[in-house]
């Protein structure tokens, strides 16, 4: 697929040293984000998630499968708010790792409808809680890894590894698909 090849992979490890003495300090023992925000990935990530074209979460399954920081861990996508799914029709972070043949367990509810994105880095990293154990949801003594499409503070992916961390979970890795 041609516009595959613009996709750049993303080298960099996200900063989680950025939470240092911060509550959630330690709620993510590793992640990796497998492409940069460019310009390619911003017209497919506008075209998936706000055009509605769940078809293109296949663009990206055989290299989901292949990525290490999943093995050995139960992958978690990080849900969206009831208000945003009915906004955008599908669940997004679901519908790569089902088209990608990855198995997975829902255990997180989001508490709220609020868009970070509008917000500065320091308002995202002292936002309240985001996340909630879903009801029923059992987090075992286990690896876990938290699969999201985008990386940009870290406040998604280090409030709902807190929830896992404090619900028993081993360890909490993340892996985004990019990385801004």
């Amino acid at each position: 697929m041609p516009c595959q090849a613009k996709f750049e992979p993303d080298g960099r490890r996200p900063p989680l040293e950025d939470w240092k003495g911060t509550p959630y300090e330690g709620a993510l023992d590793a992640a990796i984000s497998l492409y940069t925000y460019n310009d390619a990935m911003k017209t497919y990530l506008r075209q998936y998630k706000f055009l509605k074209d769940a078809a293109l979460a296949a663009v990206f399954s055989d290299k989901l499968r292949e990525v290490p920081i999943l093995k050995g861990r139960t992958a978690v996508p990080v849900p969206m708010h009831q208000e945003r799914l009915a906004e955008r029709t599908f669940p997004q972070v679901e519908e790569l790792l089902v088209q990608a043949g990855i198995p997975f367990v829902q255990l997180l509810e989001k508490t709220t409808a609020r868009n970070l994105g509008r917000l500065g880095r320091k308002e995202r990293m002292e936002s309240e809680p985001l996340f909630t154990l879903s009801d029923g949801a059992e987090v075992y003594r286990a690896d876990y890894v938290l699969v999201d499409d985008l990386y940009t503070t870290g406040t998604t992916l280090h409030h709902a590894a807190h929830i896992l961390k404090k619900s028993g979970a081993r360890s909490v890795a993340a892996l985004t698909l990019i990385r801004a």
